[in-house]
């Protein structure tokens, strides 16, 4: 029973530590995996940030020659205060096809990078090992 007891109490502090390892929304520059949503509270909004599917990756895989540097798109959404928008962002800016940032209910979202960059790991990436890096500031 003791060890039951113990074993209990290591798997309770093991998942509510990796609860809080995942990540709170905040200020600045969050990371965030493919599929996932992250909570938080910025200037007193109630946000949920998520990355909802990977549209495409035509990136230049690494120690390629290539004509074109490519571009990952991804679609995102906020939520805020329980109203929801989607939206969809690239890693580079060329109008008017790709977006590198936006600002939408009262908060610049800027995609920095999508990880891993093609050519540094096997194909097909697995998508727990995808994530993309955003800066989220209140305008």
């Amino acid at each position: 029973m003791k060890s039951f007891l113990s074993i209990t109490l290591v798997v309770f502090a093991f998942f509510v530590n990796s609860c809080s390892k995942s990540g709170l929304l905040k200020e600045g520059t969050v990371e965030l995996g493919l599929y996932k949503c992250i909570n938080g509270k910025i200037s007193g909004d109630k946000l949920r940030l998520c990355f909802d599917s990977l549209i495409s990756d035509s990136r230049c895989p690494a120690n390629a020659m290539c004509v074109w540097q490519g571009t990952a798109v991804a679609k995102f959404s906020l939520s805020k205060n329980n109203e929801t928008s989607s939206f969809t962002l690239a890693t580079i800016n060329m109008s008017p096809n790709y977006r590198k940032d936006t600002t939408i209910m009262g908060y610049k979202i800027e995609f920095i990078n999508l990880s891993p960059y093609p050519g540094t790991v096997p194909t097909p990436v697995p998508a727990d090992q995808i994530k993309a890096e955003l800066k989220i500031t209140k305008e």
